[in-house]
């Protein structure tokens, strides 16, 4: 019996002990204090419009400094929106860690066009169609597209040209979603992403693809029956080109079903 009444004593005594230390550990934690922040960027390639110092110096810029902040007083999620609120950013992960050091997952945003318009005005749209300003550090490598667009780009920063498509009869607004249509489609094949690298909108607002290779300019109207379109193109490059030479077009007409009409340089 004794020993019973012992045994019980004893996990009580362990029980009020654990309590006792983990309520030390949680006033401790209370107190502790931010001893480092860590940064890990994706580049999503090459995009490095943002370094680490950036990053360290918006965290900064929100009051959390290093020995003079309060892990308790730290908010992960209210750090991750600020974050993603950046132009350049995508997505921004924040997590504490038991050692009082903060550390920061971004991943920069992935131009893949940068359109022009009458203005001289430019911006980059990313893969998910989300408007990007340039920036002073870094040019990214993609396609162009100029021509007859006259939509101000001012205050587009951010925007989602699906959602802005959606929600507006604009024509100049349907004009760089038909654009971003047509990237999105050659970036998927890579001949075609090696061919082309700029777009053009004509006066009357149709689509045209100026090539790497040839002085021809191909007229492709718009993105309906795309595949079609580009699969007339190959077949004709293959059985057309290969035997006239690359520069013999200086247009190649892909807009009526089943053809292809050209004009001779």
């Amino acid at each position: 019996m004794w020993n019973k009444i012992f045994n019980i004593s004893a996990w009580v005594v362990g029980v009020a002990g654990t309590f006792v230390l983990f309520a030390a550990a949680v006033s401790t934690s209370k107190q502790a204090r931010l001893k480092d922040v860590g940064v890990k960027i994706d580049y999503a390639g090459e995009n490095f419009f943002l370094d680490e110092n950036d990053v360290l110096n918006t965290i900064k810029n929100l009051g959390f400094t290093t020995e003079n902040t309060l892990m308790d007083t730290i908010n992960p999620g209210s750090i991750e929106r600020v974050l993603e609120n950046h132009p350049f950013i995508e997505d921004a992960e924040v997590y504490k860690r038991l050692n009082s050091k903060l550390f920061v997952e971004v991943q920069m945003r992935k131009p893949v066009l940068r359109v022009f318009n009458t203005k001289g005005q430019s911006l980059y749209l990313d893969e998910h169609g989300v408007f990007m300003p340039l920036s002073d550090r870094y040019a990214a490598r993609t396609p162009v597209a100029n021509g007859w667009i006259k939509l101000p780009f001012d205050n587009l920063e951010g925007s989602n040209i699906h959602t802005l498509n959606e929600d507006s009869e604009n024509k100049e607004m349907a004009k760089i979603y038909e654009l971003f249509k047509l990237v999105t489609h050659v970036r998927n094949d890579a001949f075609w992403s090696a061919q082309f690298n700029q777009y053009y909108v004509s006066r009357s607002g149709e689509l045209e693809i100026i090539p790497r290779v040839g002085d021809h300019v191909i007229q492709i109207g718009d993105t309906k029956d795309l595949d079609k379109k580009l699969t007339k193109l190959m077949k004709f490059y293959q059985e057309g080109l290969a035997k006239t030479g690359w520069n013999e077009y200086k247009t190649i007409n892909l807009k009526y079903a089943n053809q292809v009409v050209c004009t001779k340089s």
